[in-house]
C-alpha cells in the first residue's frame, strides 16, 4: 500500500511518497501524474501562482498597480511559457520514453499570459492618473488547467515635479480551475478508479499592489521601480468531482492561497549601453509554511535596441539559470529566454522556453474647442 499526497505548482512537482516497504521514492518520481489514478479522492492543495522569467515586462499578471504604461499609449503583451520541454507522462531519463503506442501525454506545465492596459488623465493640472487594464492567464500543469480573468484599476498621484508616482491598485476577477479529460496511462488500465472525465468550477479572485515609481534615483540610477502586491486574497477552495471508470464519483480539491510579491529594478547607463538590473521575491504558502522564491534578472541594452542577459532563480534550492535575448525598437519590443534547470528535475527536463511580445500603440487626446455662434437663431 502507497500514501500519496501530491503538490502541483509552477515551480515543481514535490512528490511525498512513503510505503511499507520503504522503497526508495526516485523511482516513483516520474510516475507521479499516473500513480493518482489509485486513488478515488485526490486533494492537491496550494495552488502557486505561476512564474515568468520577464516578470518585469508582465507585472501587471500580479500587482494591478503596474497596469497602465503611460498615458497617451495603449500597451498590449503577451507571453508563452513552456516549462520542462519534453516531459511527460512517461518519461524516466531526458530523452528516453515509454513504448506505450500513441499514449505518453506531455504533463510538463504551460502558461500563457496576455494583458492589455493604458491611462487616463483625471486632472488638467496632471497630478491624478487612472490605471486600467485586463489581464488573461491560462496554465495548465499536467491534467489540472486554471483560466484567470482579471480587471485591474489604479490611483495614480504624481508628486514631486512630477519626478516621483505613487499607485495603489486592485483587480477584481475570476479563475476557472479544474481538470481537463485524462488521457494519460495508468499503471492499471482496468482499475475502476480511473478518471475518464473532467470538470471545473468559476470562483471570485481578489487581488491587491502598491508601486513606487522615480524618474532619477540618486546620480546613476533612471526609472527606478519598487512594488508590492497580494494575489489571491479570498483564498478560493475549489471541489470537482470527475467520473471514474467504475461510474463513482472522484473529488479533487484545491486551494489558492495568498501568495505575496515584492519587486525593485532600474536602469543604470553605463558607456554605450543601459543595465538594467530587477529582483523579484514572492512567498507562498506551501505545506503549510511560506516559502519564498527569489528572481534576479540582470539585463542590458544595446543601442537602444538589442537586450542580452542572464537570470537566476532560486525556490528552496536553485531552480534555474536563464539566458535573456531581446529586441526593442519604437512600440514593439521582444523577448526570448532559455531557462537551464539546476534542480533534479534536469533529469527528465530539456530545459523551459518563454516567449514574449509587447506593443503599445500612441494615441493623442485633443481637448473639447469651444464653438462661439453670433446668433442664437443658429445654436
Amino acid at each position: 500500500m502507497i500514501n500519496l499526497t501530491i503538490i502541483i505548482n509552477k515551480n515543481s512537482l514535490i512528490l511525498y511518497l512513503t510505503d511499507i516497504y520503504k522503497a526508495p521514492r526516485q523511482r516513483f518520481m516520474k510516475k507521479a501524474l499516473t500513480i493518482l489514478t489509485l486513488f478515488v479522492s485526490i486533494y492537491s492543495y496550494a495552488q502557486q501562482d505561476p512564474y515568468y522569467t520577464h516578470f518585469k515586462d508582465v507585472m501587471q499578471a500580479y500587482n494591478p498597480a503596474a497596469a497602465g504604461h503611460k498615458y497617451g499609449e495603449i500597451c498590449l503583451s503577451g507571453l508563452t511559457h513552456h516549462q520542462w520541454r519534453d516531459y511527460d507522462d512517461m518519461t524516466k531519463t531526458r530523452g528516453t520514453n515509454g513504448s506505450v503506442e500513441g499514449l505518453v501525454e506531455d504533463v510538463a506545465p504551460v502558461t500563457y499570459n496576455f494583458n492589455v492596459g493604458t491611462v487616463f488623465k483625471l486632472d488638467k493640472a496632471e497630478q491624478h492618473y487612472l490605471g486600467a487594464g485586463i489581464s488573461v492567464i491560462d496554465d495548465q500543469i499536467g491534467f489540472t488547467k486554471s483560466t484567470a480573468f482579471m480587471a485591474n484599476l489604479n490611483y495614480r498621484k504624481v508628486i514631486q515635479a512630477r519626478d516621483q508616482e505613487l499607485r495603489a491598485g486592485i483587480g477584481i476577477g475570476g479563475t476557472q480551475w479544474g481538470w481537463d479529460e485524462p488521457k494519460y496511462v495508468a499503471r492499471q488500465q482496468l482499475d475502476p478508479n480511473i478518471p475518464v472525465s473532467g470538470a471545473n468550477q468559476m470562483k471570485f479572485d481578489l487581488n491587491f499592489g502598491l508601486m513606487f515609481k522615480q524618474k532619477r534615483l540618486g546620480n546613476s540610477i533612471n526609472d527606478f521601480y519598487a512594488g508590492f502586491s497580494m494575489t489571491n486574497l479570498n483564498q478560493a477552495n475549489y471541489s470537482v468531482n470527475v467520473t471514474t471508470l467504475g461510474g463513482t464519483q472522484a473529488a479533487l480539491n484545491r486551494k489558492y492561497v495568498p501568495h505575496y510579491y515584492t519587486v525593485v529594478g532600474g536602469d543604470i547607463p553605463v558607456g554605450g549601453f543601459v543595465l538594467e538590473p530587477a529582483i523579484l521575491a514572492k512567498y507562498g504558502l506551501l505545506q503549510k509554511a511560506y516559502v519564498p522564491q527569489v528572481d534576479i534578472n540582470v539585463t542590458a541594452l544595446f543601442a537602444n535596441t538589442f537586450r542580452g542577459g542572464v537570470a537566476f532563480r532560486q525556490w528552496g534550492t536553485s531552480d534555474a539559470l536563464s539566458l535573456l535575448l531581446g529586441y526593442e525598437k519604437g512600440p514593439l519590443e521582444f523577448g526570448y529566454s532559455y531557462d537551464v534547470t539546476l534542480s533534479n528535475v534536469q533529469l527528465v527536463s530539456n530545459g523551459t522556453h518563454e516567449i514574449m511580445v509587447k506593443y503599445c500603440i500612441p494615441f493623442a487626446v485633443t481637448p473639447p474647442t469651444t464653438i462661439l455662434r453670433e446668433s442664437v437663431r443658429f445654436l
